[in-house]
């Protein structure tokens, strides 16, 4: 797969600012306005951003399946010209394959560039978080769409998402940044209410930021809504970081009562669920 997050234009294309976007709908644009393309048009620039250069066969058999194989390469290369003739600087066509020129940003691709850096660690994060945080946010990868070659990205790039966020939130926690963190894993929390890794993220921000009060209200609000949905608990581990935290007494005895209340109840029940 063709990573064109940060590829440089080449000298087909040099002289144009063209992003595609297909989390959360298909849009392409110059920068300024919409560029509009014709729906078969949109299926062909989707497909070539989603797996890069391809074979001309192939594409003909992924964007009309139901056709046989010559009419289907005859439509492809009819869609080929008119694409060309429209819009001469988005793809690229040789003998034997077409690709999307490299210039074009694709927004899904900037994703998964964008959490290989997180998994390498804090410091390749500096100056990524409103962006990144857009791109885990934007929504599913081409709503509605139902092709094959769709759907198997779709799920891909939802987990990508959710792993950004909770990523990009643990490391501006290990930054001594809580206040970045928090709306970071608010919004992975949100997209996964029943995911425990980013509900955890949440209350450690909390923690972090002295909220004991909001990180026992964050830890009720999700062993309740694990015990209505699935009927467990959460895990001893998330359990026993707010246990550890009551224990310092740093906070009024009321909050740590109400810690020890939330944590017995919790303990019933508890299972090993790390999501």
């Amino acid at each position: 797969m063709i990573d064109r997050g940060h590829e440089v234009a080449d000298s087909v294309s040099e002289t144009t600012n063209l992003t595609l976007h297909l989390l959360g709908a298909w849009r392409l644009d110059d920068g300024v306005d919409e560029v509009t393309t014709s729906s078969t048009m949109r299926r062909l620039l989707a497909l070539l951003a989603l797996q890069g250069p391809t074979n001309r066969f192939a594409a003909a058999g992924m964007l009309w399946p139901d056709s046989p194989a010559r009419r289907a390469a005859g439509s492809l290369r009819e869609l080929l010209w008119r694409t060309r003739q429209a819009h001469p600087d988005l793809i690229t066509v040789g003998r034997d394959t077409i690709a999307l020129a490299r210039s074009v940003r694709v927004d899904a691709p900037m994703l998964r560039s964008a959490v290989e850096r997180l998994r390498r660690g804090p410091a390749r994060t500096v100056g990524m978080s409103d962006d990144l945080v857009e791109l885990c946010t934007a929504g599913d990868l081409l709503p509605g769409w139902s092709e094959p070659w769709v759907e198997t990205e779709r799920e891909q790039l939802r987990q990508l998402q959710q792993l950004a966020l909770e990523l990009l939130a643990a490391h501006r926690l290990a930054q001594h940044c809580p206040d970045e963190a928090l709306p970071i894993a608010l919004a992975a929390a949100a997209a996964e209410p029943l995911r425990e890794s980013a509900q955890r993220i949440v209350v450690r921000a909390h923690l972090a930021m002295g909220n004991y009060s909001q990180a026992v209200i964050q830890f009720e609000r999700y062993s309740d809504l694990l015990d209505d949905e699935l009927g467990v608990r959460p895990s001893r581990e998330f359990s026993d970081l707010l246990r550890q935290r009551a224990v310092e007494g740093e906070d009024p005895t009321v909050v740590i009562g109400r810690f020890t209340r939330t944590l017995d109840r919790s303990s019933e029940l508890a299972v090993a669920v790390d999501f």
